[in-house]
């Protein structure tokens, strides 16, 4: 255990204690006397607070909130913390005596300043509120560290070999995927950025240049095992849940076929290739697909191809079916080209809303495929969600800034991910940092922020969002749980770990 975890974990111990130690005070009082400081709630007098301590932290810290005519009672008691947009967030009740209520801070979002309130519930007089005049500032930890690979940016002849987490390599990370038990599934290949290449390609064990290479990381076991060399160029994986069909899918980059990773078969690939039907046969001719997501809601595999085309497959048929002809923009990319390397991913909030990341133009929509029946096949594009290239166009629009929606600037957003809360993480790998978006508050209010990642400075070092680095972070996923957000740090050829708490 490493000193900086041992003196946060003291830290927060002896916070924890700090309140927990007086309620123990109160409960042996109580048993000399019921009575003593213990006030009872009167509906006839406000709730007020007075004061809380300590007046800033981040999720579980121990909060102390005084004030008068709380009551005694816990029953119908609760406090909240109200952030920016009106959201109230319910925190952990410990205790209180009527004056002084114990309680722990929930897990928030990335808006720092919150209203404390406390609310009583009388089941004869009715609800009862009373609001600190102060703000609590709540405090998001993010930290990075290093999880497989060896972080070396300037080394092109890197190759890719598999071994325990202390001694695999990596070359050229791209996209990634996790599955239910927390294995990385790691697709690697060189690619090409607004302002040019990448200046990194994939090579297999003996340092030559390939296409592609398909990893798999054993977070369980700490070791990386490289499934297969020289694949054909592979872009962002899914992995289906599917009972009896649990297998990860990765796209190749053109064409008709893609490779499966069936769980059954220790997840060796198989190329597999898509059919195609007299309304879909054109879609694949000079077209290429970047992105596989799996909808839990019906079980079927999604991609937006790089002419725009939304598409659908049946992971058991593989037939084809178009469900939209273009959903990006009709206008040039920042390249000049009509088309664009798109990323999609599903809410785990909004079941069927599907969130898509436009690489080159540099901008995020959204389409809910569960209301397509009504809408347009031929002229429906979605609905237009973050980036102010919507407004000044994929040149003028792109950049690096924080804030609403409307007017936040991408530069080549690529893989994106959801954690079960509903926030958004964006690869933006021409920032060289991760973003963040809570999507579960309102369009007209929600931000975008910066999760960690110093914005258009290129580096490679772990820690906090004070110091941390990324060189082109191409691709994030989150483990099992939602809760871990993993990244492929493309140029520096690692896989990193965000730590958020």
């Amino acid at each position: 255990m490493n000193q900086t975890f041992t003196s946060k974990l003291r830290r927060r111990l002896l916070l924890l204690l700090a309140g927990i130690v007086p309620i123990l005070g109160l409960m042996i009082s109580c048993d000399k006397d019921d009575n003593l400081n213990m006030q009872e709630f009167d509906p006839a007098k406000e709730i007020e607070i007075t004061e809380f301590y300590p007046d800033s932290g981040g999720i579980a810290t121990p909060i102390i909130i005084e004030g008068s005519n709380f009551g005694a009672d816990t029953t119908g008691l609760r406090v909240f913390f109200k952030d920016s947009l009106g959201v109230r967030h319910q925190a952990g009740l410990v205790g209180s005596n009527g004056n002084k209520i114990y309680a722990m801070v929930p897990k928030l979002t990335y808006l720092k300043k919150l209203n404390i309130i406390v609310e009583r519930t009388d089941k004869d007089a009715g609800n009862y509120t009373g609001t600190a005049e102060d703000h609590f500032i709540y405090k998001t930890e993010t930290t990075v560290s290093t999880v497989v690979g060896k972080p070396e940016p300037d080394n092109n002849s890197m190759p890719t070999v598999g071994g325990d987490f202390s001694s695999a390599t990596l070359s050229a990370p791209f996209a990634i995927v996790l599955d239910d038990e927390d294995n990385i599934f790691i697709t690697e290949r060189s690619f090409y950025t607004q302002s040019g290449y990448s200046g990194q390609s994939a090579r297999n064990e003996k340092g030559e240049g390939v296409q592609s290479n398909l990893v798999i990381a054993d977070t369980k076991a700490q070791t990386a095992t490289v499934m297969l060399y020289g694949a054909d160029f592979t872009n962002a994986p899914t992995f289906s849940g599917e009972a009896g069909n649990e297998s990860v899918y990765m796209p190749e980059d053109a064409g008709l076929y893609f490779y499966q990773l069936p769980k059954s078969l220790s997840y060796a690939p198989r190329r597999r290739s898509l059919i195609t039907g007299p309304e879909s046969k054109d879609v694949i001719e000079g077209n290429w697909k970047y992105s596989f997501v799996s909808n839990k809601e019906d079980n079927m595999i999604y991609s937006v191809m790089w002419k725009g085309q939304l598409v659908r497959f049946n992971p058991s048929t593989r037939n084809v079916e178009v469900l939209l002809d273009k959903i990006i923009p009709d206008i040039p990319n920042a390249r000049g080209q009509s088309g664009c390397n798109t990323y999609c991913i599903f809410s785990p909030t909004e079941p069927n809303m599907l969130y898509f990341a436009m690489e080159e133009y540099n901008m995020i929509g959204r389409v809910d495929v569960s209301k397509l029946a009504d809408k347009d096949k031929a002229t429906y594009k979605g609905e237009a969600y973050a980036g102010r290239s919507f407004i000044e166009g994929p040149v003028n629009g792109r950049g690096w800034e924080d804030g609403l929606l409307e007017n936040a600037r991408f530069l080549s957003p690529k893989q994106i991910c959801f954690t079960t809360d509903g926030k958004l993480y964006i690869a933006d790998s021409g920032n060289h940092c991760i973003r963040v978006i809570d999507t579960t508050a309102p369009k007209d209010k929600a931000t975008v922020n910066t999760a960690i990642g110093l914005p258009q400075s290129p580096g490679f070092r772990d820690g906090g969002p004070e110091i941390a680095k990324f060189y082109h972070p191409t691709g994030v996923a989150v483990n099992a749980d939602g809760s871990i957000v993993y990244v492929a740090d493309h140029r520096n050829k690692v896989i990193r770990k965000l730590s958020i708490e």
